[in-house]
């Protein structure tokens, strides 16, 4: 299906691997121009080797730091001359239960996740995405509503980030700014490789992604793909979804995100 976003300037935040890569290359496909950006400079030079496109603009940058956040907009409006739309996937999560964090760890973990998504819709981006009936797109996950062990400050962070979603979409709407999520559930990414390899566990990789699965109670009872996570984001930041805002489209198997 032809999405519309030919043309269209997208920037992908945690862009140099996983789901935000897995983005960055569909909206690529779709003939978007696409402007990623990443802490890690060889991950984001790989990306952008991989990717290889003159429609893509690499930016190495942290959103959780203001300034660099406001200087990937302005890179992503200087290469494109215009923005329509920010897909804010980049994150990462601090795994433990509530007793056992330092409560101060929790208290970053719902700080990184608000400043991952706030630093990137500042007044002066809105601006931009007014001036093209742009759109958000953030990601949640169903432990933000509810919650599942081990995953407490990750749970917390989410539930405040889901509330923010919303409460912009609300704010946005008379501007025609489209403010979603996408709901992921158990997602086969670098991040799941990395936690098997932590895991010391017998089992190979895709045993391992599988009883992932099955102990989440997974309906459909196997791990989802990164590429399926960035379908429902470039649909939601189509034109597509014109008539769809402060809403959680699920990727998660079976599980709701809300």
């Amino acid at each position: 299906m032809d999405l519309g976003l030919a043309g269209h300037s997208i920037v992908v935040t945690g862009g140099s691997s996983g789901i935000g890569l897995a983005t960055a290359r569909l909206l690529l496909d779709e003939g978007a121009i696409v402007t990623i950006c990443g802490r890690n400079i060889d991950r984001l030079r790989a990306a952008e080797a991989e990717l290889d496109s003159s429609q893509l603009l690499a930016v190495q940058a942290d959103v959780l730091d203001p300034t660099d956040a406001a200087r990937v907009v302005t890179s992503a409006v200087e290469h494109a001359g215009r923005l329509d739309g920010v897909a804010a996937v980049a994150g990462r999560g601090r795994r433990g239960s509530l007793l056992e964090l330092d409560p101060a760890v929790v208290v970053d973990e719902v700080s990184d996740k608000l400043l991952a998504l706030l630093n990137i819709a500042r007044p002066a981006v809105v601006q931009h995405l007014r001036e093209t009936g742009g759109s958000i797109v953030a990601l949640t996950a169903p432990t933000g509503f509810e919650p599942a062990p081990a995953m407490g400050a990750i749970g917390v962070g989410r539930a405040a980030l889901a509330n923010a979603i919303r409460a912009l979409a609300l704010e946005l709407a008379p501007d025609k700014v489209r403010v979603n999520a996408v709901g992921v559930g158990m997602i086969d990414t670098p991040r799941q490789l990395q936690r098997h390899a932590n895991d010391g566990t017998d089992m190979t990789y895709p045993e391992w992604l599988a009883n992932e699965a099955k102990q989440r109670d997974t309906p459909l009872e196997r791990a989802g793909t990164d590429t399926e996570v960035a379908s429902a984001i470039s649909y939601l930041l189509s034109p597509r979804s014109s008539f769809t805002t402060g809403a959680v489209l699920d990727v998660t198997g079976g599980h709701r995100s809300q």
